[in-house]
């Protein structure tokens, strides 16, 4: 997921990452596969048929500061672009020539109210 202002500027990225997570790949970024490996899942976070998943992110729209003893709250940008993108990686990363499948992407425009609480 990426949070841009109107004129490029990124001011959020994060990305969450759905896979079964086995013993011997658990510091490394790469996925295997094999019955050696299920029996020794530290973790398991895929997604599963017709599982639904709801993330949240908290995204910083504006910039916090104290002046004479008084919170003030700058918004970034009164409009933003938010792009999410649901990749498929059968094995590896993202990088990795013929490996990764863009299953869908998403594009909301969002618009802050001026003068708003």
């Amino acid at each position: 997921m990426t949070v841009k202002t109107p004129d490029g500027k990124e001011i959020y990225n994060a990305q969450r990452i759905y896979m079964p997570l086995p013993q011997q790949f658990g510091v490394g970024d790469k996925m295997g596969r094999g019955p050696y490996e299920k029996s020794g899942m530290l973790k398991d976070s895929s997604l599963g048929p017709l599982k639904t998943v709801t993330e949240k992110f908290e995204v910083p729209l504006y910039h916090e500061e104290t002046k004479d003893g008084k919170l003030i709250r700058d918004p970034l940008n009164y409009e933003f672009d938010v792009d999410v993108e649901l990749w498929y990686l059968p094995y590896g990363k993202k990088d990795d020539p013929g490996n990764a499948q863009m299953w869908n992407k998403y594009t909301k425009k969002i618009t802050l109210e001026k003068g708003g609480k």
